[in-house]
Formats: C-alpha cells, sequence, structure tokens
C-alpha cells in the first residue's frame, strides 16, 4: 500500500501540474478569445486525441504489461511498438488531415484541428507506455507535468507576443510533444537500459503478443472508450457551432481533471494488477474497491453539482452559460470511477475482447444518443446521453464480471481461452 500511494504521488504532482497549465491555457483563451475560441482548440486537442489512439491501437497497454512482468524485455518490446505505430500513425494522420480540410468543422476551425493532427507525428516514437511499465512514476510525473507546461505556457507567450491565436497554439502543441518525445528517449538511453540484463531474449512470445491479430481488439477497445468519451465533442462540431463545444468542453474539462487524478490510481494499479497472482484475494479487493470508487465519486459529484457556478467562474471568468451541463455531467463521476476501475482490471487479467465488445456497445449507445438528442437540446442533449451511456456501461461490464464463471474468485493467472491478448 505504501509503495502505491507513492506511485500516485508521484503520477499526481505531475498530472496536478499539467491540470492547472491546462485550466491556465483554457482559462485565459475564455477571457482573451471568448467561448467560440476555447470550442475550436477543444475541438481539435478531441480530433487530436483519436489520432493518438489511432496511432497507439492499445500498444501502450500491451508494451506496458509485459514490461511490468520482466523489465529486461523491454529492448525487444520498443521496435515492435514503435514498427506498428509509424503505420498505424501515417494512416490516422492521413484521414483525420482529410478530415480537417474536407469535414463538418465549425467555420475557423479547419487549420486548428490540422495543426493539433500533425501535431500527432512525434507521439509514434514516445516511450510513456514504458515509463509506466518500469514503474518509473516519478519521471512519468515530472514528463507528464513538463509537457503540459510548456503547451500552456508557451502558447500563451506566444500569443501574447504576436498577436495571433492559430500558430502560436498549434506549434506549441507540437513543440511541447516533440520536447516530451526527446526527454523519455533520453531517459531510457542513460538511465533504465543501462540497469537492464543483457542475456539474449526469446522474442518468440513477445512477437506472439505484438501480431495484428492480438493488437487490433485492444486498440479497437481503447478507440472505442475514447470514442465514449469523447465523440459528442466532434458531433456537436458538426451538428452545431463552436460556441456550443466550448460550453460543453467548459463543463467537461473539469469533469475530466477530477477523473484523471483517480485515472492516476487505475495507472498505479496496472502493472501491479498484470502481475496479480491470487484467486479469492484479489476478486474480494476488487469487490471492496468498487465499493469504495462509487462512494467517493458520489461525494465529489454532489459538491461539484452545489458549487458547479462558482468553479466555472474561477477558471474562466465567468459561468459561460455552463452550470447547468456541469451538474448533469457530475453525476457521470461515481459511475466512472466504477467502469474504469473495472475495465482496466479486466484488461490486465487478459479479458480484451470483453472490454471491446462493453465500450462497442456503450460507444454505440451513446452515438446514437447524441444524434437524437443534440438537434434538440445542443450541447445538453451531449451532458444527457453521456450521463445515460455512463449507465449503461456500468451495467454491462458489471453483467459480464458476474457472468464470467470465476471471475472474482478463480487465480487470475489461469489459462483463459477468450483472452485477446495475453491469457490471463
Amino acid at each position: 500500500m505504501k509503495r502505491l500511494l507513492g506511485s500516485i504521488l508521484k503520477l499526481g504532482a505531475g498530472e496536478a501540474v499539467s491540470k492547472l497549465a491546462g485550466f491556465a491555457f483554457y482559462g485565459y483563451v475564455s477571457r482573451a478569445f471568448g467561448v467560440e475560441l476555447l470550442g475550436i482548440v477543444a475541438l481539435s486537442q478531441t480530433v487530436a486525441g483519436f489520432v493518438m489512439m489511432g496511432t497507439d491501437l492499445g500498444l501502450r497497454l500491451i508494451g506496458a504489461r509485459l514490461v511490468a512482468r520482466d523489465a529486461n524485455l523491454a529492448p525487444a518490446i520498443i521496435p515492435q511498438v514503435i514498427k506498428k505505430r509509424l503505420l498505424s500513425c501515417a494512416v490516422c494522420v492521413s484521414l483525420a488531415s482529410i478530415y480537417a480540410l474536407w469535414g463538418p468543422l465549425p467555420a475557423g476551425a479547419r487549420l486548428y484541428v490540422l495543426g493539433f493532427t500533425l501535431g500527432v507525428l512525434p507521439y509514434a516514437f514516445s516511450l510513456d507506455w514504458l515509463a509506466w511499465g518500469l514503474n518509473h512514476f516519478g519521471w512519468l510525473g515530472v514528463w507528464r507535468g513538463g509537457v503540459g507546461l510548456s503547451f500552456a505556457f508557451g502558447a500563451i507567450a506566444a500569443i501574447r507576443a504576436s498577436g495571433f491565436s492559430l500558430l502560436p497554439i498549434t506549434i506549441a502543441n507540437s513543440a511541447s510533444g516533440v520536447l516530451g518525445v526527446i526527454v523519455l528517449w533520453a531517459l531510457w538511453r542513460y538511465r533504465w537500459q543501462p540497469s537492464l540484463s543483457i542475456a539474449k531474449q526469446d522474442t518468440a512470445e513477445i512477437d506472439h503478443q505484438f501480431r495484428w491479430g492480438a493488437v487490433l481488439p485492444l486498440g479497437a477497445a481503447t478507440i472505442l472508450n475514447l470514442m465514449f468519451n469523447n465523440f459528442d465533442t466532434v458531433m456537436l462540431g458538426a451538428m452545431t457551432s463552436a460556441a456550443e463545444v466550448g460550453r460543453y468542453n467548459a463543463a467537461y474539462k473539469i469533469l475530466f481533471a477530477i477523473l484523471g487524478g483517480y485515472y492516476l490510481l487505475t495507472q498505479s494499479l496496472y502493472p501491479k494488477l498484470s502481475r496479480m497472482q491470487g484467486g479469492r484475494t484479489a476478486g474480494q479487493f476488487l469487490s471492496y474497491a468498487l465499493v469504495a470508487a462509487g462512494v467517493l465519486g458520489g461525494c465529489i459529484a454532489l459538491a461539484v453539482a452545489i458549487w458547479a457556478a462558482p468553479i466555472l467562474h474561477a477558471i474562466y471568468g465567468a459561468d459561460l452559460n455552463a452550470a447547468y451541463l456541469l451538474r448533469v455531467l457530475a453525476f457521470a463521476l461515481p459511475i466512472d470511477f466504477c467502469t474504469s476501475l473495472l475495465a482496466i482490471t479486466m484488461i490486465s487479467w487478459g479479458y480484451d475482447r470483453h472490454v471491446l465488445a462493453c465500450m462497442g456497445s456503450a460507444a454505440g449507445v451513446n452515438v446514437l444518443l447524441n444524434f437524437f438528442l443534440i438537434p434538440r437540446l445542443h450541447a445538453a442533449g451531449s451532458a444527457w446521453a453521456t450521463l445515460a451511456s455512463y449507465v449503461y456501461l456500468l451495467l454491462v461490464l458489471g453483467a459480464v464480471s458476474l457472468l464470467k464463471p470465476g471471475f472474482f474468485e478463480k487465480p487470475v493467472c489461469a489459462p483463459n481461452p477468450d483472452a485477446a491478448i495475453n491469457p490471463a
């Protein structure tokens, strides 16, 4: 427990710096340019997020899982990750660039979306997953905080110096990504690699884990997860205006700042869950953890709902007519606390196809609800669709885990023919 708390605190420090820098940037944009540019930047970041997940295809999860089990495999795993990322990155960046130039976007957003899309290119070489798998949470926290700071304050300084917004924001985004990649590679080359065994490793199992038939199901699950969380922003941009996108994301970014803190716990647990050998003990741990997560999320949701307007005012200088949206979204917090813990546990134990099926159906429900509600309620429709979709996701994940024979009791590393990537 002491080591887990230490990991969370190390990650949390960097994550807190990154989130604060992000809110400083959003607040500056809101005050200096208004809610419309805030919406354009949020839409651009959302599209870039999809490109990033399409580039990764869940490779970071596989790489971190294998490295957590045997750190000496890292030199053989790195080329596998980069080789596949380069191919998927070329495809995703090309498709997103076409969308940026000719897709349904608000006026004025196209060049921003294109700039953020091209800014994903360095991510193909990122080693953040390696730091995660090696339990270097302190360095991972420094990396996240540094990337967030360099983007936010680089963009603000360049905007104030030039008086423009497009080039400063897009260039700062790309530069922060390049800097982050360089830092992680330097750490790998001069600090982490020298401590590993140089004995020749059998790469047959690694090749098996990174075959496309194993990568794509988990990659689809991660993309569907992002689609579940963020595709409403893309749909708002296509069906309404940049101002509606800005209102919705003003509230949603607060929600994700809170969730980001909670995800520190799930990320810290992931390598430990991957190594977990116990049977009934592991099941009891998960049961108690889910109850605790739900209670904690409920308390936070109630506090956010009560003080929604003051929170928005403190960050953006005005409530942006988004207090109602934040109150609705807040009650997704306890549900997400439970679903994210359950999903990361299922992935770490090898139930990748089950998570894929659950996320796929939940993403479909989310898209259908948004398609139906956005034309009628605009940003409020997306907020209600998000809440309803979280309820659905919790129900299906819970049903799968309860109906799967022995999920909570049997040793989690027992052979599982249904596991898509790594038999649990």
